[in-house]
């Protein structure tokens, strides 16, 4: 029987993962597909050369002892902890509500019950490569499910899917942190053992793609429901990865125009500064020079006070002649 519809691999950016996360990205998928019937999907030998690498994959990574203390270990031993403490809280919640039989729950719990369960009960017992992966397909599950997350709510779990959720959230982001800065430490070349790997994960994907839509009796959908939960969990590393890079250059560019831009607002108010104090320079000479009266040097003075000598001597004169006449007038 046909399915309905079908679901690809989704794509990953190999060559931007680091040595290590190769390596962790590896391991998860060798996990995934030890749970899973790979000879009646018709991958059994792809999949065993996959296998067959595990030796060359361990070359990638390094132990404690190689790499030292970490101090971002703690952390992640503690959300660990945390996502195991709430998923439990969970699945021990599931059973006092089934126990309960709370008047209009049936249905609910019905709902509900199973896909807990099978996810979250005892999950300690899974190592932390498997825990991660566990937690990934449980909520994939609600979101595909809106029915069960709805059941969830309506019995009263929201508040510990949430605590759940974000403890599974921090681990994520601390692990990414703690293995980005470890395989920045890890020196050597690996290069072609890396793009080895890659090559058969890629091949790999290619037939699940194509012998979903040639085996249309077999169900591929829920390896690679699995598949795309690992493939979105290092996606989303990446781009972060790159998101952080990419904001990185555009603070640097924006502090270089911010100091340029304060070096240029400086040098304006200092030429601004210099400018007015020209201008005030000139005004207060300006007002100086028409508030003072102008003052006549001695020299000036000398020499107008020698020529209106001869001025009034003339003018004397003059007279004298004018009177001398008048009088030899009269006695003629």
């Amino acid at each position: 029987m046909k399915r309905k519809h079908i679901v690809n691999i989704k794509k990953i950016a190999f060559t931007k993962l680091r040595k290590l996360e190769v390596c962790t990205f590896y391991n998860e998928i060798v996990a995934i597909i030890s749970r899973h019937d790979i000879k009646a999907m018709q991958i059994e030998a792809t999949c065993h050369v996959l296998i067959e690498m595990q030796a060359k994959a361990e070359l990638l990574e390094l132990s404690d002892r190689d790499l030292g203390p970490h101090l971002l270990t703690p952390i992640v031993t503690e959300l660990h902890e945390r996502r195991l403490k709430f998923a439990g809280l969970i699945t021990n919640h599931m059973r006092v509500v089934e126990q309960a039989a709370f008047k209009g729950t049936d249905q609910l719990v019905k709902i509900a019950k199973e896909v807990v369960l099978r996810y979250l009960n005892y999950l300690r017992q899974n190592n932390r490569v498997d825990v991660t992966q566990i937690i990934f397909q449980f909520f994939g599950e609600l979101e595909v499910k809106p029915e069960v997350k709805d059941a969830l709510h309506e019995l009263g779990f929201k508040p510990y899917l949430a605590e759940l959720q974000d403890a599974h959230d921090a681990y994520m982001m601390t692990y990414d942190e703690r293995r980005v800065h470890q395989s920045s430490q890890h020196k050597g070349s690996t290069l072609s053992l890396q793009r080895e790997i890659q090559n058969i994960l890629g091949i790999l994907f290619e037939q699940v793609d194509h012998y979903q839509h040639v085996f249309s009796d077999v169900d591929y959908s829920n390896f690679i429901a699995e598949l795309n939960n690992v493939i979105t969990s290092y996606t989303k590393l990446i781009k972060t990865r790159d998101t952080q890079r990419r904001n990185k250059k555009m603070k640097v560019q924006e502090d270089v125009k911010t100091a340029l831009e304060e070096i240029n607002k400086k040098e304006n108010i200092e030429k601004n500064q210099t400018t007015l104090d020209s201008e005030t320079t000139i005004a207060k000479k300006t007002k100086e020079d028409i508030d003072s009266p102008k003052s006549t040097s001695p020299e000036t003075l000398s020499k107008t006070e020698g020529n209106e000598k001869p001025i009034n001597g003339l003018l004397d004169i003059l007279k004298k002649q004018d009177k001398g006449k008048k009088e030899d007038n009269e006695e003629q």
